[in-house]
């Protein structure tokens, strides 16, 4: 016998079970017979470790515990969908399709919307190689070793399948497997999980892939980009139906729809058959089916334009509101936050929900003590919507909202317009550590380590009081304390030391400045490359911005114009933090105050990739063509907007045109 050839033989046998069980749930031979084959391997194996193979199937679980998840960039954003719970909006974003595709129709493809933690897996030349979270959507943790684990993950694909393949899934827990892995839990004196989401999340956290081995998590793939193959015919559908014969657990639900009655109807089948499913769907996804129709839709700052999730409509559950409390943001935002007595919905225990404002407070007449009823928006967050006012106390008095900072005494303010009281001391605790919090997440500096307890302990030990400050910690301040050892304080400084290098895009968004999220901290960055200049921007210049209106503007402005702030930047400057983008130089005025629309399917970059350099030389980027468009980019194919420009007048430029514009000298 060669035991190279029995080694083959057996492991394209197992994988063949493991293929009809986990993914088909089709087995052909008993538990025992796939022992007796999985034993056979492994004694192989023993015998002749210099033929053992990265895909054999006893390598699923090998290696030891992991000291950290590597964080690893993604070959493309992992961009989330917009979330609509309507049908106006739904035929809403039907028409934006239409318009994009400059007045043809387009054929979508529905698939459920799993609850579950999204992954994206690396394969290549048909073997599996890598994978990790979606984290922010730029970059996520290396879970590899704890991927392997998952059965219905294939290490090899069932054809041969050349260069590298990406594929993008969700890893899942089904309803009953989770129920029974909570009862050993509970058995064993260990706390339950909240729901099969979050069991999820913890399983792939583990740094021992021994551990998640134990846990029945499954994968559901729904997308794939394979670099080797043209866009021109690619189709949605046609992916699906390519991860299957790949061998991958590809959802059987999906349904290709010719118009949007067609995907109503889908939406509206599963919604009321949801419960049926043996694993937690939220909703259904619509996407534009050809590959090509999505390009030329392009994507926005956190979302693709050729592609929506459809939710079902919210569960609803009865509890009693025992009693309101305040929570203070980190722009001194004061939430009042229901305290409720637990309540189980949709397989989640409720105990909070937020009552977001005063009046919103005064709307529902909501009271401590008081019956209300619950509801998860999108199956996530909990709320209330209203109150069983027939089952009142009669000694139930309105909730008043306090005048004072509950945390440091400050009086609050409601500025004009504003529903929601505010704190205006910079220095109250709660702000500051929410701050810290803000600034050391994954979305902006990623600091690991610098989690909610030790920002807790680290200002109650008086060794942070700004974000600041946090270049400053010193190993023989930390190790000392409660919670800490020689590691874990060791590990916290690496992550310090990691965040001076981030991208300015993630400080500027790390900064906390109202009303300045991740897609405005990238435009401004983009504009600005750096942060002095973005400091010295005056509200004027700042409004010229595209997508930034006076209200962030002015909050931009008084951020930096305050002494406070003022030092946390100079500190951050003396710590030796980037506060310049990689890209600096690459700013410019070269079409200052000029208006730019794209049409057709560029070739030497993407829309995106083109909006940003318009951006960066200070232009603005529209939808539609009008007397005010100064340039029309056009690329293959380009459709009405080609045509109105020429009909109008506007001049238009071709790739190469758009290129030489750009490097030429200023205008």
């Amino acid at each position: 016998m060669d035991p190279r050839k029995e080694i083959e033989r057996l492991s394209a046998e197992i994988r063949r079970h493991d293929y009809l069980y986990y993914v088909l749930a089709q087995p052909e031979i008993t538990d025992r017979a796939y022992d007796k084959l999985f034993q056979q391997l492994q004694e192989l194996e023993a015998a002749h470790p210099e033929l053992v193979s990265p895909d054999s199937p006893t390598q699923r679980v090998a290696g030891q515990p992991l000291e950290g998840f590597r964080t690893v960039i993604h070959p493309f954003p992992l961009l989330s969908l917009q979330n609509t719970y309507n049908e106006e909006e739904i035929r809403d974003f039907h028409r934006r399709v239409i318009e994009g595709l400059e007045g043809r129709e387009s054929q979508y493809v529905c698939e459920l919307k799993f609850d579950g933690v999204a992954v994206l897996l690396e394969y290549n030349d048909g073997l599996f190689v890598s994978g990790a979270t979606r984290g922010d959507g730029t970059r996520g943790d290396d879970i590899t070793a704890n991927l392997r684990t998952i059965p219905s993950l294939p290490l090899r694909l069932r054809e041969n399948i050349l260069g590298r393949l990406y594929v993008r899934g969700e890893v899942i827990i089904e309803k009953q497997a989770f129920a029974a892995y909570n009862e050993e839990r509970e058995a064993a004196g260990e706390k339950p999980f909240a729901n099969p989401r979050n069991c999820v999340a913890g399983s792939l956290k583990l740094l021992n892939p021994m551990l998640v081995a134990q846990r029945p998590l499954k994968l559901f793939c729904y997308a794939c980009v394979l670099t080797e193959q043209s866009i021109e015919e690619t189709t949605q559908s046609g992916n699906l139906e390519m991860l299957s014969q790949l061998g991958f657990p590809a959802s059987p639900h999906w349904k290709k729809c010719d118009s949007m009655d067609d995907v109503l109807n889908y939406w509206r089948h599963w919604e009321t058959r949801r419960d049926t499913l043996p694993f937690e769907v939220d909703g259904v996804t619509v996407k534009v089916n050809r590959v090509q129709d999505q390009q030329i839709l392009g994507v926005t700052a956190r979302a693709p334009r050729w592609a929506m999730a459809f939710k079902f409509s919210p569960r609803q559950s009865q509890t009693r509101l025992n009693w309101i409390s305040l929570q203070i943001g980190r722009t001194g935002a004061v939430t009042p936050v229901a305290n409720l007595e637990p309540v189980e919905l949709g397989g989640v225990t409720i105990r909070r929900a937020t009552l977001h404002n005063e009046e919103e407070i005064a709307r529902l007449d909501v009271r401590e003590g008081d019956m209300v009823l619950l509801e998860r928006g999108g199956d996530v967050i909990p709320k209330i919507v209203a109150v069983v006012t027939e089952l009142r106390s009669a000694k139930s008095q309105p909730f008043r909202m306090p005048t004072a900072c509950p945390v440091c005494n400050t009086r609050l303010i409601k500025d004009e317009g504003e529903a929601i009281s505010r704190c205006p001391n910079e220095d109250c605790p709660e702000q500051v550590k929410k701050q810290i919090e803000h600034f050391s997440g994954r979305s902006a500096m990623d600091i690991d380590g610098m989690g909610s307890e030790t920002v807790e302990l680290l200002y109650e030990e008086g060794l942070l009081n700004n974000i600041g400050n946090i270049f400053d910690l010193a190993y023989e301040q930390i190790e000392p304390l409660e919670r800490f050892a020689e590691k874990s304080a060791q590990n916290l400084l690496k992550g310090i030391e990691k965040a001076k290098s981030r991208p300015l895009e993630r400080l500027i968004f790390g900064l906390g400045i109202r009303f300045v999220g991740e897609g405005t901290a990238r435009l401004l960055a983009l504009r600005y490359g750096s942060l002095a200049d973005l400091s010295a921007a005056t509200f004027e210049e700042l409004q010229a911005v595209p997508e930034i209106g006076p209200r962030i503007a002015r909050s931009i402005v008084e951020w930096f114009a305050s002494p406070r702030n003022q030092s946390i930047i100079k500190k951050l400057r003396e710590a030796g933090v980037r506060t310049e983008s990689e890209h600096r130089g690459a700013a410019g005025e070269k079409f200052k105050e000029l208006t730019f629309v794209l049409t057709g399917a560029l070739q030497k970059f993407t829309r995106e990739q083109a909006e940003e350099m318009i951006i960066a030389q200070g232009g603005r980027v529209t939808s539609s063509v009008s007397k005010k468009t100064s340039y029309v980019l056009v690329g293959a194919n380009p459709g009405s907007k080609y045509e109105k420009a020429v009909k109008l007048g506007i001049p238009i430029l071709s790739e190469a045109e758009f290129i030489e514009q750009l490097h030429s000298e200023d205008r």
